[in-house]
């Protein structure tokens, strides 16, 4: 995207916090504020920390901005504004300027705070309850954060979902996959993209769902598969169809339209009401890149079935609690085996790699038959079904409800 550097007067502030003996001062300049082109009300916010935040000692620290316009001053946090990471280094974050604010002659200065947690856009915390919403960075490995999201909190009243980021080349499709028609390619994406680390829970969807405290799941211990359930209440929530998630007059390439009130619509439509922000099914390229972690094999960890990595029910007689297997190299859990995941695309058994963006759901005008991403479900056995190929798909009825179909959530970042 081009971008012009008019309009803007730059104050370049240093802050200091958290001096230690040992340790200098954390400081952090104001390189540039760039108005996106063409002109809309998008700043990207340049700006260089050193002696930032040190996540392998749990130093964390956040950012705060401060913008000056037209005698109006705006507190822009880089923890749930933003994703602003106090890593040692140069970043660039875009801020989106109030609507109806004029954005000329912007002044913008910044402070660097202690945090709780790490700072940076590598995760997307959405907290179920409130409808809040924060970024976290990654901690000294993935296998930290692994370990970080795995806690019953995350799978419940909170999710958790993970970035992948624009600008990288990541590969769908495989020379050996049983779908020979999906023949490999590999994608350039030009927007991040964040994607749940699980398959959405009976929990999670009893926090937001079309009927709030109503689980429709078939695989759950109680009738209710509640809090006190905590096998159920962690299993991936299945029996809800394309039509439940979206709605059911939408198209593939439609938006989910906006609910006026809190408390109506589908799935989508209240998580969108309740959090502001717009969140959908993930197309099936996406959920694909996601699901093979930068992998160019059959399965997302190698070219052999391996039980560590996915759930083999081998028709067992529910669903499993998400993540009790390892995860992928991104840290997303149960992209082979639990459920099949709900993707956004009309079904097709044509070549996904033909697909010329990976944003854009392969349509088919009066389609009533979703996308229905593989990897395989409980009912599976892994040493027998083509269906955990990374590069698997299947279709399904928009109105079809069934215990071995779940989903995952995405957010694309415009």
């Amino acid at each position: 995207m081009n971008k012009m550097n008019a309009r803007f007067t730059l104050a370049a502030m240093a802050a200091m916090t958290l001096a230690s003996a040992a340790r200098a001062a954390t400081t952090i300049t104001v390189d540039s504020v760039v108005q996106r082109w063409p002109w809309n009300n998008k700043l990207d916010i340049t700006y260089t920390v050193n002696d930032g935040q040190d996540v392998s000692t749990s130093t964390f620290k956040k950012i705060v901005f401060t913008a000056a316009i037209g005698g109006e001053t705006y507190t822009i946090d880089g923890v749930t504004d933003v994703g602003a990471s106090a890593n040692t280094g140069t970043h660039t974050v875009t801020w989106t300027v109030p609507s109806g604010v004029k954005d000329a002659n912007c002044t913008m200065t910044a402070a660097v705070y202690a945090a709780d947690a790490p700072s940076g856009d590598d995760y997307l915390v959405v907290n179920l309850l409130t409808g809040a919403k924060s970024f976290e960075g990654l901690l000294a490995t993935q296998a930290d954060s692994n370990a970080r999201y795995h806690a019953n909190m995350y799978k419940g009243d909170y999710m958790v979902l993970r970035k992948i980021p624009a600008g990288g080349t990541y590969p769908t499709g495989d020379s050996m996959n049983y779908a020979s028609s999906n023949s490999a390619r590999t994608w350039t994406t030009d927007r991040d993209y964040y994607i749940g680390i699980y398959p959405v829970t009976q929990g999670q969807y009893q926090q937001v769902g079309a009927d709030t405290g109503v689980n429709p799941s078939n695989s759950r211990n109680t009738a209710s598969g509640s809090r006190t359930d905590d096998q159920a209440w962690m299993r991936p929530v299945d029996q809800v169809s394309w039509n439940d998630l979206r709605l059911a007059t939408t198209a593939t390439t439609s938006a989910i339209p906006a609910v006026a009130t809190a408390g109506s619509g589908t799935f989508f439509q209240r998580m969108n009401f309740k959090t502001g922000l717009y969140f959908d099914l993930p197309t099936e390229v996406m959920s694909e890149i996601a699901a093979r972690a930068g992998a160019t094999t059959v399965y997302s960890w190698g070219d052999t079935p391996d039980g560590n990595y996915a759930i083999n029910g081998s028709w067992a007689t529910r669903s499993f609690g998400i993540g009790i297997v390892t995860p992928n190299d991104w840290g997303l859990y149960d992209t082979a085996g639990n459920v099949y995941e709900v993707c956004l695309d009309d079904y097709s058994s044509g070549d996904r790699a033909a697909r010329t963006d990976p944003f854009t759901p392969f349509h088919v005008d009066g389609s009533t038959t979703k996308g229905l991403r593989g990897g395989g479900s409980w009912g599976n056995n892994i040493n027998t079904s083509t269906d955990f190929h990374a590069s698997a798909n299947k279709g399904v009825s928009s109105t079809e409800r069934y215990f071995q179909f779940g989903f995952r959530v995405a957010l694309v970042v415009e």
